[in-house]
């Protein structure tokens, strides 16, 4: 969870370490730099994907998706260093740099980056150390460093320490926003995963920090899905929004009857997000017309017999202001398939000589005409 991990060490000295379970032969160690991290691979679909835990559990977090995932994609997973089975750190280290092993470790070069709340953070700053390495982002109520958290967060991170030092793990995780209300299942789960590993939330952490992620958001390249639950904190809900302003290609998704760990309260419509996203193919008939419509106002003729009555409608009362961005714009030099909505509409990717902008448009009619489209400069 997003919480910050001086305030965990704070909250839990007063907690009595509990015996860990004895954990699955499954996986492997990779050595890194002061120490050594545990990970787990399965599948053989042709793209890859890295899972990046939150801040309080470890990866087993990911244990109801795993399955899903390792149908279609070649997955791997780990534990940050002093979660789960991997051991603190012994010398200072880079979080990156443990997410670049592990990949190298699962025969990884490129894949989808999938992070959770404080493991969105590092999934960011991955991504920011090694464009090339990720295909899509994917954040799921995310941590960013420079985004700054709110007195009221501070406040319930003090209200959290209190119940947790009465002993009531499942009290807490459920004051925290972790859950929406009625999934007590999901959260007597995580409370048996964190009872189990309280030293996910009692270790020292010696990374280093990465630079300040915020500044450098709108240089981030890779198409970005944004989740967020209805039911998490405000500050949790203000960064996946500034997440989605600030990252040039990026969606956010908030879904409903969720808190901050989707994944265990909806396992099968989390799982079917991403893949959406992550295998996303665009219809054959909607760049065809986003290219049409596109040169159309280039030549100050829209087609208009390519939209549906209230399209052209629209159109034709912002056509000035259409066609002097046009102009601005230059030449049309490309369009690109970046992903799909929730809604079934397709985004595009429009280059044009002097700037960008990103073209959505809708299923089409059944005559073929565009009956939705929008856009938005970059």
């Amino acid at each position: 969870m997003s919480f910050r991990v001086f305030s965990f060490a704070v909250l839990f000295a007063a907690v009595s370490i509990l015996p860990a379970t004895a954990q699955s032969d499954d996986g492997a160690f990779v050595n890194v730099e002061g120490g050594r991290v545990w990970y787990q691979t399965c599948g053989s679909g042709p793209k890859a994907m890295v899972l990046i835990h939150d801040g309080t559990l470890h990866s087993a977090t990911w244990d109801d998706v795993w399955p899903i995932f390792c149908k279609d994609f070649h997955v791997v997973r780990y534990d940050r260093r002093g979660y789960g089975r991997s051991p603190v750190a012994t010398a200072p280290y880079s979080r990156t740099d443990d997410v670049a092993a592990v990949m190298h470790a699962a025969g990884m070069t490129r894949a989808v980056m999938v992070g959770s709340s404080a493991g969105g953070g590092i999934a960011v700053d991955f991504t920011l150390a090694h464009p090339d390495m990720v295909e899509r982002l994917v954040l799921v109520g995310p941590a960013i460093s420079g985004l700054r958290y709110s007195e009221y967060f501070d406040q319930h991170i003090l209200i959290m320490g209190q119940i947790f030092r009465q002993g009531d793990i499942e009290g807490a995780l459920r004051a925290g926003g972790a859950f929406a209300p009625g999934h007590d299942a999901a959260v007597s789960r995580a409370a048996a995963l964190l009872k189990a590993n309280l030293q996910n939330v009692t270790h020292g952490d010696r990374a280093r920090l990465a630079p300040t992620a915020k500044p450098l958001l709108s240089s981030i390249q890779a198409p970005t899905l944004v989740l967020i639950g209805d039911h998490d904190v405000p500050d949790n809900l203000g960064q996946a929004a500034v997440a989605e302003a600030l990252i040039p290609h990026a969606y956010r998704v908030v879904v409903p009857d969720s808190g901050h760990l989707m994944f265990l309260e909806h396992p099968d419509l989390f799982a079917q997000l991403i893949e959406q996203f992550a295998d996303a193919k665009p219809h054959p008939d909607r760049e065809a017309s986003v290219r049409r419509y596109v040169e159309s106002l280039e030549k100050g003729a829209p087609n208009y017999d390519e939209m549906a009555p209230g399209q052209a409608d629209e159109v034709r009362q912002e056509l000035p202001a259409i066609l002097q961005l046009i102009r601005a714009l230059g030449a049309l030099k490309s369009v690109t398939y970046e992903h799909g909505t929730g809604d079934g509409a397709d985004v595009y990717l429009v280059a044009f000589e002097h700037g960008q902008a990103e073209w959505t448009i809708g299923a089409l009619a059944p005559d073929g005409k565009v009956q939705k489209r929008q856009f938005s400069l970059l």
